[in-house]
């Protein structure tokens, strides 16, 4: 009798242990940071802009100059353009119009000053998607419009206008989603412009900055 007094002591003092164990512990629930989502850049859109730029005409002869005499019209432009993109992933296409003012002129030789006055261009565009930033080629073709001094083209002030081919080199790169800077590179073409014997081959480089809808 006296062992199984002393046995049942051990007993009685671990009953309230396991009574306590009947309730399941708590457990904390784990919270995970929420995960950053980037956002896709989407080139899809209407877009308006501005740009700045200089342009340089490579020295070509022209009726009515004396021999060796050249035509070198050079200076900077400023204007508007208006655009379209649509981005299939890897590739984006799209077009654009611009127009320009211009001081592109050349003033040193006898005959007065010979300026560009305006220019317009139609471009469709093909660029290689990188995210924010978009790399493409552009061909297109553009108006132009030339005062001329007496002697230059003509027998006498005259202005001259006329079309012609132009290809390039651009990049655009998006601040926001919305604001996108960039920098294009073209090369203008027009053999015998308006009939003078003038070869117009202008190159431009101009600074842009566009808004995207």
């Amino acid at each position: 009798m006296k062992y199984f007094r002393y046995a049942a002591i051990p007993a009685l003092l671990a009953a309230p242990a396991f009574a306590g164990n009947l309730q399941e512990p708590v457990v904390e629930p784990i919270i995970s940071a929420p995960v950053q989502v980037q956002p896709i850049s989407d080139w899809t859109g209407f877009y308006l802009g501005a740009q700045v730029g200089y342009g340089d005409n490579s020295g070509t002869s022209a009726v009515n100059l004396l021999p060796g005499e050249e035509l070198s019209p050079e200076g900077g432009f400023g204007g508007v353009h208006a655009g379209y993109l649509y981005d299939f992933g890897q590739w984006v296409a799209g077009g654009e119009l611009d127009y320009d003012r211009t001081k592109i002129s050349d003033d040193g030789g006898p005959n007065g000053e010979l300026e560009l006055k305006h220019m317009a261009r139609a471009k469709a565009i093909l660029g290689y998607d990188m995210g924010n930033g978009l790399a493409y080629g552009t061909v297109g073709a553009f108006q132009g419009e030339f005062d001329d001094g007496p002697g230059w083209l003509g027998a006498r002030n005259d202005t001259h206008s006329d079309n012609g081919w132009l290809a390039g080199l651009g990049y655009k790169h998006k601040f926001t989603e919305n604001w996108i800077g960039g920098v294009e590179a073209l090369y203008h073409k027009a053999t015998d412009f308006d009939d003078t014997g003038f070869d117009l081959k202008l190159t431009t480089i101009s600074a842009r900055v566009s808004y995207k809808f």
